[in-house]
């Protein structure tokens, strides 16, 4: 079982060191790094790093899809057998890549198909809560349930971050959907995971989350205010992020995903978007060009429009 770690860079000259330490740390054996720098401008590619670590640098970003497509085409060029993902600002604990071998290596988890992904649980720094992947449903996502005795959860999307993919899978359902120009243009930048780890599971394959395995992973710039005694909590994200989460979260649910009960996914979607747009006047700041970005992409999700960038 080959593992080739990825990592994901854009301006990451900051916090890229103590990426590589916590991988190093791991007490699975790492056989090799590759950093996958998206044409980062503050320095990124030029330091240097242990001999463990391979870089390679796109001309332009293409998000962290982008990274994950030129890893999975590294990977398997060179042997491996599985892709463990990583963005630059996540922190997996020194055990987190060991017990996820230990879950992927025993079959008997998965009687009625293969193992095509497990992932860490995420620990969602500043946000308050942990991520443990999502099970897609025609009503919108839904969280995943623990069954007694075990020690993961069985999903149908993950994240990029903390996934270790099975490159079998991709003979059988290609690479992740990426653009040419930029992060902007179709999944790169959001909601490709969702996209990838969907098409893995519809194949076939199983997808498992561990609870025990875990990455400290920022969202956004993590945002905390206590009002009247009650803690609220925002990814803070930017307009630009704002934009394509919405866009490209219409896009799936209306153009990919397969099975759509309307009345409640509208309902589910509509509560989201009321969240998001009551977060944004009440915890963050520039809120009139982040209010546009949302409703903005919206509409381009609505109209299939995945070429455009946003601009406030």
């Amino acid at each position: 079982m080959r593992i080739l770690v990825l990592v994901h860079t854009w301006n990451a000259v900051d916090i890229i060191n103590a990426a590589l330490d916590a991988i190093l740390q791991q007490t699975a054996p790492v056989e090799e790094i590759l950093i996958v720098d998206n044409a980062s401008t503050d320095g990124t590619a030029e330091l240097k790093y242990p001999k463990i670590v391979t870089l390679t640098r796109h001309e332009r970003n293409l998000g962290t899809s982008g990274s994950v497509k030129s890893g999975i085409e590294y990977a398997r060029a060179h042997g491996y057998d599985w892709l463990w993902v990583l963005d630059a600002d996540s922190l997996p604990q020194a055990n987190a890549l060991e017990l996820l071998i230990h879950l992927a290596q025993n079959d008997g988890l998965s009687d009625d198909g293969p193992i095509g992904v497990v992932c860490s649980s995420h620990n969602l720094v500043r946000l308050g809560q942990t991520l443990h992947g999502r099970m897609l449903t025609p009503g919108g996502p839904r969280l995943p349930r623990l069954r007694a005795g075990y020690n993961h959860f069985d999903c149908d999307r993950v994240i990029w971050s903390g996934a270790l993919i099975n490159l079998a899978v991709v003979e059988q359902i290609g690479l992740p959907r990426v653009g040419t120009r930029g992060c902007w243009e179709d999944l790169s930048l959001d909601y490709g995971d969702t996209e990838y780890t969907y098409r893995i599971h519809r194949a076939g394959y199983k997808i498992f989350v561990h609870l025990e395995s875990l990455l400290d992973h920022p969202l956004g710039k993590g945002l905390h205010r206590r009002i009247l005694g009650w803690d609220f909590y925002t990814s803070n994200h930017s307009a630009f992020r704002r934009y394509l989460h919405f866009r490209n979260l219409v896009f799936f649910w209306l153009r990919i995903y397969h099975r759509r009960n309307w009345p409640v996914l509208l309902i589910w979607f509509g509560h989201r978007l009321s969240v998001m747009l009551a977060r944004i006047i009440v915890l963050e700041s520039d809120r009139g060009p982040k209010l546009k970005a949302c409703l903005v992409g919206v509409l381009d999700g609505l109209r299939g429009r995945l070429d455009g960038n946003f601009n406030s």
